[in-house]
């Protein structure tokens, strides 16, 4: 079972409203021919407004809770023709392409921990793109000062409603080990319903950051060449103070 499966719920709702990087990714889709990889896809947050625009989309993505919303979603949006999406791990093979473009949105690339597991990965995703094919990685820039505050304190992040009305109060707490760049993450959900009681689901997982010429080297690695790195979704160049780490990389050969 996937990390996921126990808060899909909790992730499609804290989610679904985040679009910032959407108008990128509609344009790079566009000007690479439109047919689209959406790697750890999640509940489909993308998938349904590229399918919209005019793309064909396969989604994946390990979570098989996951997988079964974006295909609501997929399907009440009717979008059925143009989105693909598949119950799979970016470890293992990936549905045939080929394709014009592969996305890793939104930090799901910093779930893979190990070398092998990054280098396996894309592998994979480069034997499915086309050999000018280009892929986009967004993870967040990882500021020393920020991460050095991760000491384990529970903090409230956000609140909440999920489909049904009910409020949920989400409550996060860090720790990162700056020597091994891995950030051990908990999430605290406390579901309340119209009667005031309360549900607790707590879920904790690991992460894994990069930096700029690590995730180059990654990627040159596994025969891509590094195009460009932005430090927002507007095509900032990417700085120091950037929020995220946006690269984007065309397949070699």
């Amino acid at each position: 079972m996937s990390e996921y499966d126990a808060i899909a719920r909790f992730y499609d709702a804290d989610h679904s409203g985040f679009a910032d990087d959407l108008p990128f990714y509609r344009e790079l889709a566009r000007r690479t021919g439109g047919r689209v990889l959406d790697v750890m896809c999640g509940s489909g947050r993308l998938i349904v407004p590229l399918a919209q625009a005019g793309m064909r989309v396969t989604g994946i993505d390990s979570s098989a809770a996951m997988i079964e919303r974006a295909r609501m979603r997929s399907a009440a949006a009717g979008v059925d023709p143009r989105a693909t999406l598949y119950h799979q791990d970016v470890r293992s093979a990936l549905p045939a392409g080929p394709y014009n473009l592969a996305i890793v949105a939104l930090n799901s690339f910093m779930h893979l921990t190990t070398v092998e597991d990054q280098l396996t990965a894309l592998d994979h995703i480069r034997s499915v793109l086309n050999p000018d094919g280009l892929l986009a990685i967004d993870v967040f820039n990882p500021h020393s000062r920020h991460l050095a505050d991760c000491n384990g304190e529970l903090v409230l992040d956000r609140t909440f409603r999920l489909d049904d009305g009910a409020l949920v109060c989400k409550f996060v707490a860090q720790r990162a080990d700056m020597a091994r760049q891995i950030n051990y993450v908990t999430f605290v959900y406390d579901e309340l319903d119209a009667n005031g009681d309360v549900r607790r689901t707590v879920h904790s997982m690991t992460l894994r950051w990069f930096y700029r010429y690590e995730l180059e080297h990654l990627l040159e690695r596994a025969g891509f060449v590094v195009e460009a790195v932005y430090g927002s979704y507007d095509l900032d160049p990417f700085v120091g103070g950037s929020d995220i780490m946006l690269t984007v990389a065309r397949r070699r050969g």
